[in-house]
């Protein structure tokens, strides 16, 4: 074992976290995926910054960015640099403890940008990523997943029970990536409602039409039901070429809505108050 993995193994051994996680199987970090219809960059921040709710609500996180470099702006491409991808994990070249980072207090960070390609080209295998983490002694208690572009083969290989929120933007073109977005989705949830989170929107109002209209296509084309989780209000920054795209700006009440979601038992409830003046929102990234 190297000093990375044995110093991330005793760190979650007295956590408040870890003890919990383990009412939920196996030790096994929870691992859930944030597929969203926005932006790139919006949803990095998105999925940071209900990493890092959750971190200081205790639980010890690992963010999974698999955006791809042509789908954002950022510069440096990344929120953190970084030298190897899980991709190159699953296909047998490197050991997991050099591609988890560790970011933060309980904040850890991955690319998977390239393990798509490595499920094609039929080079990544099992075991699932929830299954390294535990073998190699990173103790993990949460993995959120950041995507834009889901693939059924790709996700399998995270977790054998990994859990989804679809967030979709308003408008008729983010309507319609999320239509595609449900489509890759309904053969993992089997039928049950796909959790949806609406952003952007001049009200309340729009957000729930649009979601109905997402509903609408989503029984009439694949007969997959939506659960609608609620609206949340985004800025849209107008683009210098004065065309509709500009950088979106989401509130951190997202965030916490977010991490309230990955884990209701009431851990990021209790810790509240912690939130107040800690909150990650993007124009602090």
């Amino acid at each position: 074992m190297t000093d990375h993995q044995a110093s991330t193994a005793g760190l979650g051994q007295t956590d408040q976290a870890a003890g919990l996680r383990q009412l939920f199987g196996e030790g096994f970090a929870r691992v859930w995926c944030l597929v969203s219809s926005l932006p790139g960059d919006p949803t990095v921040m998105v999925a940071l910054g209900a990493a890092n709710a959750l971190r200081r609500a205790g639980q010890r996180v690992l963010l999974v960015d698999e955006v791809p470099l042509t789908n954002r702006s950022l510069l440096g491409g990344t929120p953190f640099p970084v030298r190897y991808d899980l991709g190159q994990v699953f296909a047998g070249s490197i050991g997991i403890e050099k591609v988890v980072k560790q970011v933060g207090d309980k904040l850890w960070y991955c690319v998977a940008t390239k393990l798509r390609r490595a499920k094609e080209d039929k080079k990544a295998r099992p075991p699932t990523l929830a299954e390294r983490l535990q073998k190699a002694g990173i103790d993990i208690d949460v993995v959120i997943v950041a995507s834009t572009d889901p693939h059924r083969g790709t996700h399998q290989l995270f977790a054998d029970d990994m859990e989804h929120i679809l967030i979709s933007g308003t408008g008729e073109a983010a309507i319609e990536k999320s239509l595609h977005m449900v489509h890759e989705l309904a053969v993992l949830f089997g039928g049950s409602p796909i959790p949806v989170l609406t952003v952007g929107g001049e009200s309340a109002e729009s957000g729930q039409e649009s979601f109905d209209t997402l509903q609408a296509q989503a029984l009439a084309m694949m007969d997959q039901p939506l659960e609608h989780e609620g609206w949340v209000r985004a800025m849209q920054f107008a683009a210098s070429d004065g065309s509709d795209n500009g950088e979106m700006m989401v509130p951190a009440s997202l965030y916490r809505m977010m991490a309230g979601r990955i884990f209701p038992e009431g851990v990021v409830k209790d810790h509240g108050n912690e939130f107040a003046d800690t909150d990650l929102s993007p124009d602090k990234a």
